[in-house]
């Protein structure tokens, strides 16, 4: 068992890792290729796009044949997708071997969360989460420092690194109890679902309604084919269980919350505090290493504490912090006011996991797993969108980094609200 959860940890650190890693080294590949910042930044958004598409239809088949199965087949599509993308000789190439690794990730995604509900028993489920959560932020802390280093040779070699991560575990993932599920694959859902997800995601990284109103209404196209459906790759019913559908919303919102944090603080830092790129990559890094720390806690918390409460914690501290820094944004009280968003962002993520996860029937947490990743993927576009419009309306580099934060900070209100409702509504755990 041990084994197997540490390929699920490993897993979660790849991604990450990745895109840190080449998001340092994006003028290099910009170069290489010899197209602008704008090009060679599309990479995250055709990662986000596939996982996007595909995770849904992938949690479907790990629930039909066991998580382990989709797990290992994602693993492997990831590492081919990342050395295709390593040999590329063009740009169009390099694009189109992402758009595999991606489709890989999303089985990966879809299947990660429930295999690890397989293997642990329900009293040592949250710090699972836990720790897994940690590797995801342990690979944001170290992706950008390593990939930095390894730029300096070459970029290639950041995708290199993910081929060896993708394969260890693919390596160490062997047996696994037997599907809890089975059925048909519904063929038809899954392209509705997919074609509607591409739409919806790209209308809204590119602004444009044009693309994202035919997707929402595609979307619910496809969900009443999936209502009707004997073998749905998106149960619906499953969101007539409030635990879950609130806590699914609450996830959504948190990402939705949180995403934008990043790029919004980034440009505070170097335009408004004229800060240099190294020292405010750095300072950024404090809420990665504080998700790394806090995570684990909260998933040894969990197993303890009320889940809902806790989450309701985390989501409380990243909106008294948002609140707080958004009306006096200062240099010096920067380096708290990331360690604190961190640290709420993790007291909130690993509990509601566990509760979606917990929530949802044992023969449906590949679903419920690939919908955790649906939330953070759609979550991280409204939210970088929606951060997009506020700065292109407010010229003004502080109070637009300030207004950003504000709306961040009552969207935490939402999030915070719906832990509130739930706490000592429910049982602890499943």
């Amino acid at each position: 068992m041990r084994r197997a959860l540490f390929a699920v940890f490993l897993s979660s650190f790849i991604t990450p890792f990745i895109t840190s890693g080449l998001s340092v080294a994006l003028p290099i590949i910009a170069s290489d290729f010899s197209v602008g910042s704008a090009e060679a930044m599309a990479i995250f958004v055709l990662l986000n796009l596939a996982v996007a598409m595909w995770v849904l239809p992938f949690g479907r088949l790990a629930d039909m044949w066991g998580p382990h199965v989709v797990f290992r087949a994602g693993l492997g599509v990831t590492g081919v997708g990342f050395l295709l993308a390593a040999l590329s000789p063009t740009i169009g190439f390099f694009y189109a071997s992402l758009l595999v690794a991606g489709v890989g990730l999303a089985a990966v995604f879809g299947s990660n969360n429930a295999l690890i509900f397989r293997l642990v028993p329900p009293e040592k489920r949250a710090e699972a989460v836990g720790l897994n959560s940690m590797s995801v932020y342990l690979g944001l802390v170290v992706g950008p420092v390593l990939g930095g280093v390894v730029a300096q040779l070459s970029w290639r070699l950041i995708l290199a690194i993910g081929v060896a991560l993708a394969a260890l575990p693919y390596v160490m993932v062997r047996k696994s109890p037997r599907p809890a599920g089975g059925g048909r694959f519904d063929v038809l859902g899954s392209a509705l679902l997919a074609a509607s997800t591409a739409l919806v995601v790209v209308g809204v990284y590119a602004g444009s309604p044009s693309l994202a109103i035919p997707g929402l209404l595609l979307l619910a196209a496809a969900v009443l084919v999936e209502w009707r459906s004997p073998s749905p790759v998106l149960d619906v019913r499953l969101f007539r269980n409030y635990v879950f559908t609130a806590s699914l919303a609450a996830a959504l919102l948190n990402y939705l919350a949180t995403s934008a944090l990043q790029p919004s603080l980034s440009l505070l830092f170097q335009k408004a505090f004229a800060m240099p790129p190294h020292y405010a990559g750095l300072l950024l890094s404090a809420q990665a290493a504080a998700m790394a720390l806090f995570s684990p806690i909260a998933g040894r918390a969990g197993n303890r504490l009320p889940l809902a409460a806790l989450a309701a914690a985390g989501s409380a501290i990243l909106a008294a912090t948002l609140f707080a820094y958004s009306a006096a944004p200062s240099p010096a009280t920067a380096p708290l006011a990331l360690f604190l968003l961190g640290a709420g962002f993790a007291l909130f993520i690993v509990p509601n996991t566990t509760i979606i996860l917990s929530a949802a029937p044992p023969e449906r947490r590949g679903t419920a797993s690939a919908l955790i990743a649906e939330a953070r993927v759609v979550g991280m576009a409204l939210s970088n969108a929606a951060a997009g419009q506020i700065m292109k309306n407010v010229p003004n580099i502080t109070a637009g980094a300030s207004s950003v934060l504000a709306f961040l900070a009552y969207v935490s209100l939402a999030t915070l609200a719906l832990s509130l409702v739930q706490a000592g509504s429910r049982p602890r755990k499943r």
